[in-house]
């Protein structure tokens, strides 16, 4: 789609690549952001992703620990470091290294000392997988295949593990929330999570991304005892059913264990 007028002159004059801005609107005012390919424009009104920082802002207390799965450039860990204080701890994994770049740099320079940045993908099992680069750095994916099987120019191998692993290695005492936005690889995540589920019993945000994806994560959600509800939008009436229908799952939803 061809950019307004308005939009190509903010980019060319005040947004240019490599412009450091400071953040003027949302939950995120006063921290500063670094334009580029990866983070664009938005993180100047703090994002588009308002029903996810709300509902953030109800689960988060000082002192919790969250995990942010697909950080991308950081939107959600800043505003996680923000909201879990210097008592708290936000583990962020990024696999795709020019958006872990610019995550990297954004934790820094926004002094996010509560933030462990890891350059990796969660699925459901470790060692190396295929990630597929997206149109935008928003939107790449892990593959189903291995790295064996490598044939197109654009995908690149990246470390994988599960999540279980990482909350082991880390010796997580405690687990508030998990975030996930993988572009279609959310039943793997979960897959690789079900001690975690167990012994911590966190809350999940999950972007889904394909009607597929939406059955296997309501299925392996449930079966492990998680109500789900849907962050915005109709509510969930029917677990068994996806997308299109409208009280099916879809969309973003959390999912809780009654605690």
């Amino acid at each position: 789609m061809k950019e307004s007028w308005l939009k190509q002159g903010l980019k060319k004059f005040y947004f240019p690549s490599g412009a450091v801005r400071r953040i003027r609107m949302g939950p995120l005012r006063g921290q500063v952001f670094r334009v580029s390919d990866v983070t664009g424009m938005s993180p100047w009104y703090s994002g588009a992703e308002r029903d996810h920082q709300e509902t953030f802002k109800k689960l988060i207390e000082p002192g919790d620990v969250a995990i942010d799965i697909g950080a991308n450039w950081g939107l959600h860990t800043l505003y996680l470091s923000r909201l879990v204080g210097p008592d708290g701890l936000v583990i962020a994994l990024e696999p795709f290294a020019p958006a872990f770049a610019e995550l990297e740099w954004h934790v820094r320079a926004n002094n996010c000392t509560n933030v462990k940045a890891i350059p990796e993908a969660i699925s459901d099992a470790s060692g190396q997988g295929l990630f597929a680069p997206g149109e935008s750095a928003c939107t790449g994916s892990l593959l189903e295949c291995t790295p064996a099987s490598l044939s197109q120019r654009d995908e690149i191998t990246v470390s994988i593990r599960e999540l279980d692993s990482v909350v082991e290695e880390l010796r997580l005492e405690k687990l508030k929330l998990v975030k996930i936005d993988v572009e279609g690889a959310e039943s793997r995540v979960l897959s690789g999570s079900k001690r975690t589920m167990e012994l911590h019993r966190p809350y999940f945000v999950i972007d889904l991304h394909t009607p597929e994806q939406d059955l296997c994560v309501a299925g392996l959600l449930t079966s492990c005892g998680y109500r789900l509800s849907r962050v915005s939008g109709p509510p969930i009436l029917r677990t068994d059913r996806g997308w299109p229908d409208a009280t099916g799952v879809w969309g973003t939803i959390l999912a809780m264990l009654l605690r």
